[in-house]
């Protein structure tokens, strides 16, 4: 099952930039056919959505909505900032055997490179939006 975490970031992402940001920090980070990889881990799975696409425009439009629901000052905030994303990075990080928490640890560089490529918010299911570490709208 898993879960997923959304970068919506303010400019159009590939793969490929991620994975050289990736392998700048550590050599043994990998991307194959989408499969997110440091070493021998299997980390989640990468996918993209860039505007303009369909899936794009649907995925954006379920979050807005989601925001919209709220309807508060900070979720309204949020929504402005969403306007204006290019590209959704989506992580889907899959349940498995290992500790959620190393996991997390080894997914560390990816939260620091994300934000090198471009500016944006971070989406974390069952948590809400986030400017880097500053929860922004809280999200059940």
């Amino acid at each position: 099952m898993g879960y997923h975490v959304r970068y919506f970031a303010d400019a159009i992402v590939s793969l490929k930039a991620i994975a050289a940001g990736l392998k700048s920090v550590d050599p043994t980070f990998k991307i194959d056919g989408g499969e997110l990889t440091r070493g021998p881990d299997l980390l989640g799975e990468l996918e993209i959505s860039a505007a303009p696409s369909d899936l794009f425009d649907e995925d954006l439009a379920a979050h807005v909505g989601q925001l919209e629901r709220l309807g508060n000052p900070a979720a309204q905030q949020v929504i402005g900032r969403l306007r204006g994303t290019r590209s959704i990075v989506t992580l889907h990080i899959l349940d498995g055997e290992r500790d959620p928490a190393v996991t997390w640890q080894q997914l560390g560089p990816l939260w620091t490179v994300l934000p090198s490529i471009s500016t944006g918010l971070t989406q974390s299911d069952g948590q809400g939006f986030y400017d880097g570490s500053q929860l922004l709208v809280a999200m059940a």
